[in-house]
């Protein structure tokens, strides 16, 4: 069981802007509400950057809503918040302290767009506030599900709520109005990327009535990690280290080959299930700031050319994606991209509130 330890913030609760948005999240800003997590799932990232167990010490940040507050008055009300950084804000601590609850209470207060990644369904609590908050500008709730598999869930992340009590919450979100995606975090090989698992996950996932869903492969960035993640292999399914081995070849992502191959899996069965890939345009469109509606609308479209193998498309949608975020790109740049005319009238709505 981990334990609290209450102190002030040394630096700022939302921090700088992201030099590009988050294509995953739509966010561009990130910020977490503790420091540290109790479910402490052993294929998080971060478990790599704490100097201790990732789950042993929470940090509770007591004077951030304050702090949230103050920064928010400096915030574009067109650039949407991601509470997404490596803590879940729904752990165990919350029940104490309800620090997400009284931020969320401030991005209400001002209008501030957020999504929450989260594996709880505790954030159903604060329907009310998410209410609030998406019909002045956004609200979002993501949850993390690697598998709908009870047995396999509980050797996974063992300390987090089941996935039926999540795939429930998706339903209620839905039902209430609110957006709701779900992460494939991380797609584990030998694990969870079957096409029996995926098949069987992304179904349940359509059924809940989630509005998109997201995938990544499993990080291994540093040595310290890749003990880790070879000691969770032994215990759920005795693989030899050799797999991942064979398959990251010292890399911190698998090999790419894998990757398109799972890609393309993917993509065909969301696409027979009618799941999108990324958050729909729809869900967003008027929302966020004209250039974040327009970056992500090609980033997310510059995904799909990826993975349909449209390579010189797609790093000319991503390229496209960074300058109109930045304000640097010309017109010239603009006609260049078939989607152009959406583009056009996307970021006349900058033009109009210029003149």
């Amino acid at each position: 069981m981990a334990y609290y330890v209450e102190e002030k913030l040394s630096s700022s609760a939302i921090g700088a802007r992201r030099p590009i948005i988050n294509e995953y999240f739509l966010s561009s800003y990130t910020m977490a509400i503790y420091n540290g997590c109790e479910f402490g799932c052993p294929y998080c990232d971060g478990w790599a950057i704490q100097p201790r167990p990732l789950n042993e010490r929470v940090r509770v940040p007591i004077d951030l809503p304050e702090r949230v507050r103050r920064e928010l008055e400096e915030l574009d009300r067109g650039d949407l918040v991601g509470i997404t950084a490596l803590s879940d804000p729904y752990q165990p601590a919350e029940l104490t302290y309800r620090l997400t609850r009284q931020t969320l209470r401030a991005f209400a207060d001002y209008g501030q767009p957020v999504l929450i990644l989260t594996k709880s369904p505790a954030v159903v609590e604060d329907l009310a506030i998410l209410e609030r908050i998406h019909a002045s500008s956004l609200a979002i709730v993501m949850f993390t599900l690697l598998t709908i598999d009870p047995h396999l869930s509980e050797k996974l992340e063992d300390r987090a709520p089941a996935p039926a009590l999540r795939l429930g919450a998706i339903a209620t979100l839905k039902r209430a109005g609110i957006p709701v995606g779900v992460a494939l975090l991380p797609i584990l090989p030998y694990v969870n990327d079957t096409d029996l698992m995926l098949h069987a996950t992304l179904n349940a996932i359509a059924d809940a009535g989630a509005d998109f869903v997201i995938w990544d492969y499993l990080l291994i960035p540093d040595e310290r990690h890749r003990g880790r993640i070879n000691e969770m292999l032994m215990r759920i399914g005795r693989y030899p280290p050799a797999y991942y081995r064979d398959l990251y070849r010292g890399r911190t992502l698998p090999d790419l080959t894998y990757r398109n191959e799972r890609d393309q899996a993917l993509l065909k069965r969301c696409d027979a299930l009618n799941l999108p890939v990324r958050a729909p345009h729809a869900l967003y469109a008027g929302r966020l700031r004209p250039q974040n509606e327009a970056a992500l609308l090609l980033k997310h479209t510059a995904f799909r050319d990826s993975v349909q193998g449209r390579v010189h498309l797609a790093r000319q949608g991503r390229e496209l994606a960074d300058l109109i975020y930045t304000g640097k790109a010309t017109d010239v740049q603009l006609r260049a991209s078939p989607l152009y005319n959406t583009l056009s009238a996307i970021l006349q709505r900058t033009r109009d509130a210029d003149a």
